[in-house]
């Protein structure tokens, strides 16, 4: 096992064809579950919290756990921060020990985005540390729902290029999560995405680009996102659904069995196979 920078996982992918997965953790088995999928199908992986998750665990914990965890295996691993709403955020983090973070300041003006950002960067660089930004709204599919067939409103969260290259320039991230129409959560209608504008994107900025709201993108979507550019792809939806519906199942079927472990065990290896279906769409598998 190796710990790195996203970054680096992430120009391996974009020059090798593959995006690697992204997959926000919060307890133990979860931590197994990707780790686990990642060493059994030889791929690469990226070990995400959201703050909520980070607090949850508590960083420096999650930190221990994952090099603990994943000294025994082979294949490369960064830790990241997910949406680190601040700079106290990106802070904890590296302090923390972690190797990547993401600074989200798309809700704010696109100035006030750009001199947060620049500082996360200045901080983080200065430790070693990668950052992700983010530039238009990569919110949940209820918004996405409410906006429907409303062109202006799918135009308005959706990442503007000539933003995205001024961004880039001024603020010096190292990767760059950018709104193209996919969201958090589960789809109510199919996601369409704007390859047009990703493919502008990436010739425009020449980073590796992230996709956020990786559940329910049709297979063929995220592969040609990936050969657009896309170099990281989050998932999160799908795993814990895979965990909570299993642990439903196998509540129904012995009410009475306390075993937690039974209970966990039967969640995690759940988890590990959505794990693994995520990481052959984006076409990680053999390439660590």
């Amino acid at each position: 096992m190796t710990i790195v920078p996203m970054i680096d996982l992430m120009k391996d992918g974009v020059k090798g064809g593959y995006a690697v997965g992204a997959f926000n953790v919060n307890n133990l088995e979860y931590l197994q579950a990707v780790l686990n999928a990642a060493q059994e199908l030889k791929s690469p992986v990226i070990v995400s919290a959201a703050r909520s998750e980070f607090e949850y665990m508590t960083g420096d914990t999650l930190v221990a756990m994952i090099k603990s965890y994943s000294s025994r295996y082979s294949v490369p691993v960064a830790i990241n921060l997910d949406h680190g709403p601040n700079i106290e955020a990106v802070a904890d983090a590296i302090k923390a020990g972690w190797t990547s973070v993401m600074y989200d300041g798309s809700m704010l003006s696109l100035e006030e985005n750009i001199k947060n950002t620049r500082e996360v960067v200045k901080l983080a660089h200065y430790f070693g540390v990668c950052v992700e930004g983010e530039i238009g709204t990569i919110g949940g599919t209820d918004e996405m729902e409410l906006g429907k067939g409303v062109s202006s409103h799918r135009e308005s969260y959706m990442a503007d290029p000539a933003h995205c290259k001024r961004f880039v320039e001024e603020t010096g991230v190292d990767c760059l999560a950018a709104a193209i129409g996919t969201a958090h959560g589960l789809y109510k209608l199919p996601p369409k995405l704007d390859f047009a504008r990703l493919e502008t994107i990436r010739k425009l900025t020449k980073l590796p680009i992230v996709l956020h709201g990786g559940t329910g993108v049709p297979v063929a979507d995220i592969q040609k996102a990936v050969s657009l550019g896309v170099g990281k792809i989050n998932f999160s939806t799908v795993v814990r659904q895979a965990c909570i519906e299993t642990m439903k199942k196998t509540l129904a079927a012995d009410p009475d069995n306390l075993d937690l472990m039974h209970l966990m065990g039967k969640s995690r290896d759940a988890m590990q196979s959505a794990v693994m279906d995520c990481m052959k769409m984006t076409k990680s598998n053999g390439k660590a």
